[in-house]
């Protein structure tokens, strides 16, 4: 060995020798603070900031409001975002954004709207429904998910088979997916609720299966459109610098700037959906649905058919669509990677879509967080938030407007709620009347 390259070699073995804790702490360090903060999230999620109430939605015989009003109730809902704001309440605390859930879930044909919410905010989720939609009717009820089996094991006990995945944006989450005003039409006969695809899907469901699609969504900060700033200056450059090698290659004579704002109607159309887009509050956005049935009615073609079919009507194209997230999905064979053990980790990814579900889990916030609860048959970093705005999910989660409340499967309330008559004479003293208001 050459002398020079020896003496190097020399120097080199020395300081690592000496410096070994320093690089030994820049490896260590990063996961411990990981490891550490989602042990402090855990906690939180355990606090009294996570005790959750469940309110099932019933509708009256007609409603007349658009998907807007829901739209509305979605932007009260962001109002009450709660997010760590100094060292203690991230570090100590572990606070992290609460999130709701809306759910749509079929119980043989029979099919129900729920929003699960912080008991807390109960008072301001009943104001901002009650002020948009009147007539319906909020019922505090049971969760549902405990009818369900609990666990992978009691699954087969009760001779049941499961499928389950969850829907992803097929694009940048700065693209729009088709909203409800695109459904919209001044021609009555033309109107188009996109909820009835989801209804007739639901309503198909035979005796003793069970249907459920949940949005989990938590609100997020007012600057989540910070980043796609950079994507929006890019789509005008991009179609400005297209159209203007175009046309100075058909007329060179012309100067740049002439032709610098020449656009499509459909790129502008999409530059405009865009902008739109991001001009609207959003929520970290998790989608997730799971069909359960007898084995000897079980047909995941249903589900994974039906239902995913009915979100492919909100896709676009030009703008964004959705799509199976397909490594959560228990859908498992020998061609997928890593291409062992196919229905081992077909269970493992049962087991997983059911708790999930039951227990409404986003995934964790941190890697250590994501790596400590992932085992060698399931990894736990493939479930994905994104971020949809309050049109976006208005769109896909709403009171069912007048066009399609006609459907036998939808449970409606067989009344109107009223006031009493003005006027009304009042007999007793003045304590037996305070028992009412208690």
């Amino acid at each position: 060995m050459p002398e020079p390259l020896n003496t190097f070699l020399g120097i080199l073995f020395n300081f690592l020798k000496l410096s070994w804790w320093f690089w030994l702490f820049l490896i260590l360090f990063p996961i411990f603070q990981s490891s550490y903060l989602h042990w402090r999230q855990e906690k939180f999620k355990h606090s009294k900031a996570f005790d959750m109430g469940m309110l099932e939605i019933k509708m009256p015989r007609e409603i007349k409001k658009s998907p807007k009003a829901m739209e509305q109730i979605l932007m009260a809902i962001h109002s009450l975002r709660n997010a760590p704001g100094n060292f203690r309440e991230k570090w100590i605390d572990g606070e992290i954004t609460v999130w709701f859930a809306l759910e749509m879930v079929s119980f043989s044909g029979n099919i129900h709207f729920y929003i699960r919410f912080p008991r807390a905010r109960k008072p301001l989720i009943e104001a901002s429904f009650f002020s948009y939609y009147p007539d319906i009717e909020l019922i505090e009820v049971d969760d549902y998910v405990e009818k369900f089996p609990q666990n992978i094991t009691e699954v087969q006990e009760r001779g049941y088979d499961l499928f389950g995945t969850e829907m992803i944006l097929a694009k940048e989450d700065a693209y729009p997916i088709k909203t409800y005003v695109d459904f919209e039409s001044p021609d009555e006969d033309k109107q188009y609720d996109p909820i009835s695809q989801f209804l007739e899907v639901l309503g198909k469901c035979n005796k003793e299966e069970i249907v459920g699609i949940q949005f989990l969504i938590a609100p997020a900060g007012p600057d989540w459109n910070k980043k796609y700033e950079k994507l929006v200056e890019d789509l005008k450059e991009r179609k400005n610098k297209q159209q203007t090698q175009a046309q100075t290659k058909t007329q060179p004579s012309q100067t740049p700037a002439s032709v610098a704002f020449m656009r499509t109607p459909g790129e502008t159309d999409v530059l405009k959906k865009v902008e739109e887009n991001l001009s609207k509050l959003a929520f970290d956005t998790l989608i997730r649905f799971i069909y359960l049935s007898p084995k000897a009615l079980f047909n995941d073609g249903y589900a994974r058919r039906g239902l995913v079919g009915a979100f492919n009507q909100y896709g676009s194209l030009d703008l964004n669509s959705f799509k199976q997230n397909f490594k959560v999905s228990t859908r498992t064979s020998i061609w997928d990677w890593p291409h062992i053990f196919p229905q081992k980790r077909n269970l493992y990814r049962k087991a997983a879509i059911l708790y999930n579900y039951i227990h409404r889990e986003c995934p964790p916030e941190t890697f250590m967080g994501k790596l400590i609860t992932s085992n060698i048959f399931r990894w736990n970093f493939y479930s994905k938030r994104f971020l949809m705005t309050t049109q976006c999910l208005a769109t896909l989660f709403h009171p069912p407007t007048a066009i399609v409340t006609t459907t036998p499967h939808l449970e409606k309330t067989q009344s109107r709620k009223a006031g009493p008559p003005p006027g009304l004479p009042i007999f007793g003293e003045e304590k037996e009347i305070e028992k009412f208001y208690e």
